[in-house]
């Protein structure tokens, strides 16, 4: 099997989250699982890792794939035949899938005893962490305003699933954030990855956290064990998409087009978790408990040092 066909998809998903991205990924995790050609345990073993750099590389932003790809490589044991081997990976990556959904379920439980009764939520791109919080929340009278989420939009695709739920939804340009964070009571954003240097989101979070702190709106941040980064592991938001998402056909113009970037903690209230509410030092702890395949310690180690792009 072509790894590049595997990993085309994760590459291509420029709308989703990291949730529904970690979902696709266990996927390819798994058909890798079957269908990588090994004459032995070893030779999966090193499929296996070449198909884990080419998914980090492909979405180097988001977390889950590096608990997800632990997991699957830590389920293959030397010893083991290879089918042996390839039945334990693909195990592995449908329990992570499980494991997702568990704590998804526990999350938006979460959330939702966050959001002030009949308060204002803002919240920016979309999240389904975020989504589900907000469903769950709205018998409690809330409002949201979303905000779009350029180049893609997907702030439309959450104030239509807001809306259709009944919850009052409005929705409005990035730009807008200073002008709307002073009505709201608190902000609500989701996570890519919570790392050493902070939380990575989509790009516009941290203009839409810096009006927050001006205006003394709290900034809640969801994010369940799969987006948690070991210490140490790059938080790389240098990744350049194509110009066309944001001017199709301009000439003599350079677009810069990135979708993510870093959150500081001291622009974070709370963190909101499966396992509880926890403030960004007390994230850093339960962090720095976490371990990650030696593979992928490598390939962390190989980005960070790699130069970021000329602008």
């Amino acid at each position: 099997m072509n790894l590049d066909a595997l990993v085309a998809p994760l590459r291509a998903d420029v709308v989703s989250g990291a949730a529904v991205v970690a979902r696709a990924a266990s996927a390819a995790v798994r058909r890798g699982a079957v269908h990588l050609p090994a004459s032995d345990t070893g030779e999966l073993r090193a499929g296996m890792e070449q198909l884990a750099h080419r998914m980090l590389d492909a979405q180097p932003a988001m977390a889950p794939l590096v608990e997800l790809l632990t997991l699957a490589l830590d389920a293959i044991r030397d010893p083991d035949p290879p089918d042996e081997a390839r039945r334990a990976v693909a195990s592995a990556a449908e329990g992570f899938r499980t494991l997702l959904e568990e704590r998804a379920e526990r999350l938006a439980h979460r959330l939702a005893h966050e959001i002030p009764g009949s308060g204002t939520v803002l919240t920016h791109s979309s999240s389904s962490s975020v989504r589900s919080g907000l469903l769950e929340a709205r018998e409690r009278g809330i409002s949201v305003t979303c905000l779009e989420g350029r180049p893609m939009n997907e702030g439309h695709g959450l104030a239509r699933t807001l809306a259709h739920a009944g919850i009052p939804v409005v929705l409005a340009v990035d730009a807008a954030a200073e002008s709307l964070v002073k009505e709201a009571d608190v902000v609500l954003l989701g996570a890519d990855s919570v790392g050493d240097a902070g939380v990575v989101n989509k790009i516009g979070s941290l203009a839409v956290a810096r009006a927050a702190a001006d205006a003394g709106v709290p900034v809640l941040v969801a994010a369940d064990r799969s987006k948690w980064l070991p210490p140490g592991f790059p938080q790389d938001v240098r990744d350049d998409r194509a110009a066309e998402e944001v001017w199709r056909g301009a000439r003599g113009v350079r677009v810069w087009n990135r979708y993510f970037e870093i959150l500081p903690y001291d622009l974070v209230h709370r963190i909101v978790t499966d396992v509880g509410v926890l403030t960004p030092a007390q994230m850093t702890d339960r962090r720095n408990a976490l371990g990650v395949a030696p593979v992928l310690r490598t390939w962390a180690v190989s980005r960070a040092s790699q130069p970021a792009p000329g602008r």
